[in-house]
């Protein structure tokens, strides 16, 4: 079986793997989440009007009018666009649509929270699903499945902004090791800020630890340098 290429609304063309164990997928550009029949075909994401209520098989929910929602070509019910791309298909039981199920002894057992369980997001206070990673209402991001208080949510919002000031300081001291002027100066600095935050460094990404082991790096080897050609001039 062939990889295929769908077309998300955004216009971006993305790769689908050509043997997925699960259709649960975001197209990795705009992250809209993509609802996928069994055939790989993308579901039309539609909407209901006002007074026609429904309630999503897998959250168990209401559908509020104008939420983008999807129905199933297998049973017709109507879903949350966000649940069937987070599940990976169909929440009805027994429909062809519905996500496969692994039964070998090897395949890691699925959450118990996957059908119905909620819970409520700390930052709006709305109810969403148990193993939501992130609030259709609010768009909040967490970290885990696990409940989280607004106490947990305040501490995820302070530990990311001191990971994105640290990595405008790594840039910061990788760009002015490029010029080497300055290498004994920003050796000192590199060494002092780095080595005691490595842990918090390596969180940063590999393309930041990269760049700040490199300035490290560079900046101690301008220094070495520098202190050859004074010695030879002396």
């Amino acid at each position: 079986m062939s990889e295929k290429i769908i077309t998300c609304d955004c216009g971006a063309k993305v790769r689908l793997p050509a043997e997925s164990a699960s259709r649960a997928f975001r197209c990795p550009q705009c992250k809209t989440p993509l609802a996928l029949t069994v055939d790989s075909l993308v579901l039309a994401t539609t909407s209901v009007s006002a007074g026609h209520a429904s309630i999503c098989p897998i959250c168990q929910s209401p559908i509020a009018a104008g939420e983008p929602c999807v129905t199933c070509p297998g049973c017709d019910l109507i879903h949350h666009r966000e649940c069937w791309a987070e599940i990976g298909g169909c929440g009805t039981f027994g429909c062809k649509q519905a996500p496969a199920v692994d039964k070998s002894e090897q395949s890691a057992p699925a959450p118990l929270t996957a059908w119905g369980d909620t819970k409520r997001c700390p930052a709006c206070g709305e109810t969403i699903k148990s193993i939501a990673l992130r609030c259709r209402f609010c768009q909040t991001e967490f970290r885990s499945v696990d409940p989280m208080s607004a106490a947990d949510l305040r501490v995820q919002a302070i530990e990311g902004d001191q990971l994105s000031s640290m990595r405008q300081s790594v840039v910061a001291l990788f760009v002015v090791a490029l010029i080497g002027a300055c290498a004994p100066l920003i050796a000192l600095i590199s060494a002092f800020y780095l080595i005691p935050k490595r842990r918090q460094l390596a969180k940063c990404g590999p393309l930041y630890m990269i760049m700040g082991w490199t300035a490290l790096g560079l900046s101690c080897a301008y220094t070495l340098l520098m202190l050859v050609l004074f010695v030879a001039k002396s």
